[in-house]
């Protein structure tokens, strides 16, 4: 029982949507809604979906490529740049919450030097030797006010390099190695899924706007068909 009870605790602390603007059902599960032109979806597969992506979805594909679907997280919302989405066949899905990752507050720090540091680590060859050799920020260390490590906040474990006429930049941050850096979002979704369970993230359409929230699963979940989504005034 004490087991139970320290887990629940620990899956409560672990609520990142806690507070936002959210249609809730009963159970507790956050509903997301989708508008297609196509009828009878009986369940969504982000790999089926992409290949028959809309041009202002594929928008979003340009900075990150995994395959996945979009979500409303109200009803009669509409797209930020192009309105009421083209579609007479409206769905909703319901989501725990915990399976949701809020991105772009990145409460976890999932997308921080640290981690960008761990993932070249384990994927860049030679990148391991280097930041062995290479000189670490270290909490306590009393650097002057324009040393890298103290410009930056959470730089402890962070390794760094001098170069000549460049002065100092942190290994992750090498020119040379831009190409082989994750892409953030691929990073973090990995992160979230392995750490907490996440199968999508949520976030603001518009930057600050928590009713332009969006979802995005990358993940299949089921449907169910809804009779009308949008609510006229």
């Amino acid at each position: 029982m004490k087991f139970i009870k320290e887990w629940k605790s620990f899956l409560n602390e672990q609520n990142f949507l806690k507070g936002y603007p959210l249609d809730i059902n009963e159970d507790g599960e956050v509903v997301l809604y989708h508008v297609s032109s196509h009828n009878n979806i009986q369940r969504f597969e982000p790999e089926v979906a992409s290949k028959s992506a809309k041009n202002y979805t594929t928008r979003d594909y340009v900075t990150w490529n995994r395959p996945r679907v979009f979500f409303f997280t109200k009803r009669s919302q509409e797209d930020t740049g192009i309105g009421r989405i083209p579609g007479s066949n409206y769905y909703k899905v319901e989501v725990p919450m915990d399976k949701l990752y809020p991105v772009m507050k990145d409460p976890a720090n999932l997308s921080s030097k640290l981690e960008i540091q761990n993932y070249m680590i384990q994927n860049i060859d030679g990148f391991e030797e280097r930041f062995k050799k290479a000189e670490k920020c270290e909490a306590g260390v009393e650097y002057n006010q324009w040393h890298i490590c103290t410009k930056n906040i959470d730089s402890d474990g962070l390794a760094w390099y001098e170069e000549r006429f460049m002065g100092k930049k942190f290994l992750i941050d090498d020119p040379r190695l831009h190409s082989q850096k994750p892409n953030v979002y691929e990073m973090v979704a990995n992160l979230a899924e392995k750490r907490y369970g996440s199968i999508g993230f949520i976030y603001p359409q518009e930057a600050g706007n928590q009713n332009t929230l969006i979802a995005t699963i990358w993940r299949p979940v089921n449907a169910l068909k809804l009779n009308n989504y949008y609510q006229e005034i």
